[in-house]
């Protein structure tokens, strides 16, 4: 019985906390956001992460180097409610911010995502942006800002002033391969460029997936390939089988001109 009960304390000590758990972590300390996400990784239950009020924290390093992450992988659910935060890549390294494994459930509440230089955000699971602003990233060796292969949903949320340049296969500003949902948001002031005409650029959004959009702004954008062609450039492309609904999308001032219309035919499909 005293043995028993010995292993019975043993393997309460080694599993995971089973309650959800909140972490609060202090301004500028991105070695405990880092921490906060890995704990939260070690819970069965949806954790909750608070930063600080307006907080900013800096992500020098890759805390996954294999794939080339600035935060850790997630692979469970959790929520970080940012409090108008922002989380900035500032580093020679290059890495993309966020990546959501397939099990992953993430929800982004108040926070600003910038300076990311493969991207910001790629996501195989599940996504909630509320008032989540992404800025001020490069796509250096991929083809997207965000990549969405599971399910995103987006309201009241700002994917701006980001670049993809000199891409080598098809590219866009926000890449749909799967679900997703926009209300309220806007996409404004971004750049996408392809190395040759052969290369789609779409400038805000290119869709493989499905796609729902609710008085969505798309204003001020550009794209072209390289050197000077804008046969293959758009603000919004729908590929294949993709399916887009629009209600109240407002298209303006993007570059080239013939690119404010909604939605654009897959381009294979016209020759």
């Amino acid at each position: 019985m005293i043995r028993r009960l010995f292993c019975l304390a043993a393997l309460a000590a080694a599993s995971p906390p089973v309650q959800a758990a909140t972490f609060v972590v202090a301004d500028h300390d991105s070695k405990a956001l880092i921490a906060a996400i890995q704990s939260a990784e070690a819970t069965l239950e949806p954790d909750r992460i608070e930063l600080a009020r307006a907080g900013l924290y800096i992500i020098r390093d890759a805390s996954d180097s294999t794939r080339r992450l600035g935060l850790p992988l997630i692979r469970s659910a959790i929520t970080i409610v940012g409090n108008g935060a922002e989380i900035r890549r500032y580093s020679d390294q290059e890495f993309a911010l966020l990546s959501i494994a397939p099990s992953g459930k993430l929800a982004l509440e108040n926070l600003g995502l910038a300076e990311a230089s493969r991207g910001a955000l790629i996501n195989r699971g599940v996504v909630h942006l509320d008032r989540v602003r992404i800025t001020d990233s490069l796509a250096d060796g991929t083809n997207a800002i965000v990549v969405n292969y599971g399910t995103l949903r987006g309201w009241d949320s700002e994917i701006s002033h980001n670049a993809v340049l000199a891409a080598k296969r098809d590219a866009g500003i926000v890449m749909n391969f799967g679900r997703m949902e926009l209300a309220r948001c806007r996409l404004s002031g971004n750049t996408v460029t392809g190395r040759r005409s052969s290369v789609l650029t779409a400038s805000a959004l290119l869709n493989l997936g499905d796609i729902g959009l609710r008085d969505v702004t798309i204003e001020g954008n550009s794209a072209l390939a390289e050197p000077n062609d804008t046969s293959s450039a758009h603000a919004v492309v729908n590929l294949g089988n993709g399916v887009l609904r629009g209600e109240g999308v407002v298209l303006a001032n993007n570059w080239p001109e013939e690119a404010n219309t909604l939605p654009v035919a897959d381009p294979d499909a016209l020759n």
